[in-house]
This record gives structure tokens, sequence and C-alpha cells, in this order.
């Protein structure tokens, strides 16, 4: 399993855990060399390394993996309060880039990066997410636009010839498959699905200006619009609410038709293939249901890299040489690609032979048909496009997401509204806020 995709659902609270913490060593090595120190959990940063040290032999980078992103976090957080052992370069998710923007940790790349010419690079959603208060915190180096991917099988014995076009589509399938004994999807309780789902549905809910946060999910209309949808599938039984996401279960559930579609990133393609191979050629791709059939769509998972505020002036050059390889040139992002990661550029993503590809890669190399011969990409690139800008993620989205559980646990379980569990989560975050120091809106 990819380990970017899969840590996106399992990201926790930044805690006070110590982790053992790898200091930024010298600016040169014995050999004369710059040595840069990168942070990464995702092992495709490891070949992107490898290729650009190949072309910059001047420069060495040493890939640590310091534990999945809640864990990366933890060390970032203990670094940055401890002022010293921060890496160099670090691999950071989008979600998590303003609360490390608010503890002043990362650089400004916009004093380093021409980022008018920049702009234009990256799709909007990516770009908007690293974009903050006027400041370029990292460059883009994978996305998770939103996909619906479904099992065909599935829905042909339900009678469904097309994957739905609308939420209200949505619905009535999956009255349908429900009827054959199937749920159309699960959700047992995930912050980020619901964040994802409120941008999708053209939600609006943080806003962060200098010390003054606005938190308004119980009155925010993307929210609303998911919430009465998840409300009423819910109370008739159309969706499980059992099955965990990334379980054993929930596995054999999406392989064996019992759980017959997923709303996710597009990074969710490489995990199917790996997770549940024996749904090889049942499984397609399709745009995100919207609300009316107008383009809109969310970002689900996706990660930049970063350069600490603090990095040695010597080290700078080679940190800025090694981010913008990995991001922008086409040997670097092929490093990635190739290897599971969703791409952020939008050259990438126009590419004909990124939109015409029709196999995965199994672990072994080999080509794999899980799409049953679709261009599947051609689905992404356009999920892509059609992202809205409009979002902002809480300045401390990881530990939202690791609480999101005690209070929405009420309504999966049955004991609750949606609504009402909605209210009460936002009213733990706005108190967590205001002990950090926000003046609440």
């Amino acid at each position: 399993m990819n380990n970017t995709t899969r840590a996106v659902i399992a990201t926790a609270a930044i805690g006070a855990l110590l982790i053992p913490l790898a200091g930024c060593g010298n600016t040169t090595t014995s050999s004369g060399k710059t040595e840069l120190t990168v942070w990464s959990w995702d092992t495709s940063i490891n070949r992107a390394a490898k290729s650009f040290m190949k072309a910059n032999p001047d420069i060495t980078v040493k890939v640590s993996n310091v534990g999945q992103p809640n864990e990366t976090y933890t060390a970032l957080n203990n670094a940055a309060q401890a002022g010293s052992g921060l890496p160099d370069v670090t691999l950071i998710e989008y979600l998590a880039i303003p609360q490390f923007v608010h503890s002043d940790t990362l650089m400004d790349l916009s004093k380093v990066y021409d980022t008018a010419k920049l702009k234009d690079t990256f799709t909007p959603g990516t770009w908007n997410s690293v974009n903050i208060n006027g400041g370029l915190y990292a460059m883009p180096a994978d996305s998770g636009p939103m996909a619906y991917f479904y099992d065909k099988d599935v829905f042909d014995k339900a009678g469904i010839s097309e994957p739905p076009a609308t939420w209200d589509e949505f619905y009535e399938d999956a009255k349908k498959i429900r009827a054959t004994g199937s749920y159309i999807t699960s959700d047992s309780g995930d912050g980020g699905l619901f964040n994802a789902m409120m941008w999708a549905m053209g939600g609006h809910a943080y806003k962060l200006n200098d010390d003054k946060l606005t938190i308004n999910i119980t009155k925010d209309k993307g929210a609303q619009r998911f919430m009465d949808l998840w409300q009423k599938m819910r109370d008739e039984d159309l969706i499980d609410v059992h099955t965990k996401s990334w379980t054993d279960d929930w596995m054999k559930s999406l392989g064996g038709g019992s759980i017959a579609s997923l709303i996710s990133g597009a990074w969710m393609a490489n995990n199917l293939l790996q997770g549940v191979p024996q749904a090889t050629g049942k499984f397609r791709v399709a745009l995100l249901p919207t609300i009316d059939g107008t383009p809109i769509n969310g970002e689900y998972g996706g990660s930049g890299l970063a350069i600490a505020k603090k990095i040695p002036d010597g080290k700078l050059d080679a940190a800025k040489k090694f981010v913008e390889y990995v991001t922008t040139n086409d040997e670097g992002i092929d490093a990635r690609v190739s290897n599971g990661s969703f791409p952020a550029t939008t050259k990438t993503l126009n590419q004909k032979d990124f939109l015409t590809r029709t196999t995965l890669k199994n672990t072994d190399g080999s080509d794999n048909e899980f799409f049953g011969g679709q261009k599947y990409n051609e689905i992404f690139s356009q999920a892509a496009k059609d992202v809205t800008g409009k979002w902002e993620f809480l300045p401390f989205e990881p530990y939202a997401r690791s609480i999101y559980g005690d209070s929405m646990g009420s309504f999966f379980e049955g004991k609750t509204s949606f609504r009402t569990a909605a209210d009460n989560w936002q009213k733990a975050l706005k108190d967590y806020a205001k002990d950090q120091g926000f003046t609440v809106q």
C-alpha cells in the first residue's frame, strides 16, 4: 500500500512524543559535497533523490523516514521547539502546511522562486494549498483530486449502466445497489472525507486572517449538503457505517463487491491494485458526482516539499535545486509518478502518454489492466481541472481530524443526527483554537 496515501487517513494529533531527530549536519561532506537532509515517509522521494544525485554529483541527498505523517509532524514540532534538528527539506501534506506556517517553521519560498512563473505549472487546487497569507510555503509534489471508483459488476447487477453524475443519482443508485445486498459505499467516521466532501460540494468553512480564525462548519453550505445526504443514507441503511477503512475487512468488502464504490483521491488507483487484486478488471473510474451537473471538485490528500526556515545559508541553493527538480523536472516527476504518486503539474496531466495509459504497474513491474482497459488518467486529469481553489485547512488540521471520531462517532452509531455531531465537533475545535491563542469567529 502506498505510504503517502494510506497515511492521509491515519494522520493523528501532534503530541508530545519525543522522536530521535536527525540533525542538519555540516553544510559540506568530507568530499566537498553539499549534504541535504530530507524527511519523507514516501519511498518515491528516495527514487527521485537518486535520480537527482546523478544529475547533480556535487550534492548528496540523505532521505530519512522518521515515521508516517503524524510522526513526522511530531518530530518537526519537537525540532522546532528545541531550536535544532530540523531537516533541510521535508515532505508535508497540504493539510499540515498551515500549522507549520503558523509556528514559523517553514521558509517562504516566494523569496527564492519566481511565483508568477510557477503558478501555471501546478494544478489550481495544489497551488492554492501551498500559498498561504501571500507566501509560498511548499512546492506541490503530488495531488489528490477526488474521483469515484466503482465496481462495474455490482452496478451491472443492480441494473445501473452509468455511474452517477449527480448526488441525487448517487442516492437513487444506492437504493438499487442495496436491493442486491451490497452497499454503494462506506464511511465509519473519516474527518478527511468530511472535509474533502465539504470542499467538493462548494464549502469553505475555515478561514484564517492573522490570528483571527473562522470555523463555520454547521452553517457552511458544502457541509450542510454533505451532512444532509449522509443523514438520509444513514437513516435508510444505504451506507456501510461499520466497516472501518484500511482494515482487512474493508479490503475484502471492496474486493468481494459488498462495498460497491469508493470516494477518494486519484492516488487510490494503486492502493486498490495492491489491496484488492481480486477485483482486477471489475473496477472503473468516474468523475465525482456533483450537485447539479456543474463541474466542481475538491482535493483529498496530497503533499508538497518544504524547506526549513532556518536552513543554513550554505545549503539553501542545493535545497532549492532539489525541490525544484522533484516537483517540476520531468525526470524527477517521473521517478515519483512511476512509483504510484499522482502528479500535481499541469504539463504531466496533459501529456499524451499519461492520458492514454490503460494499465497500472504491479509490484514486479508488469502491467495490470485493473480498470478493464479504461484510460483512467483522462478522468483523473479532468478531476484535477475541476477542483475549486476556494478552500483553506485549519492551522491545526491534524489535531482536528484526530478528534473527529470523538464527536462524529455518535452519528455513525445512530445515536445523534449528523448536524448535532458536527456542532459538537465544531465546539471542540473552537475551544482548542482559543487555547492555542486564536481569536475565533
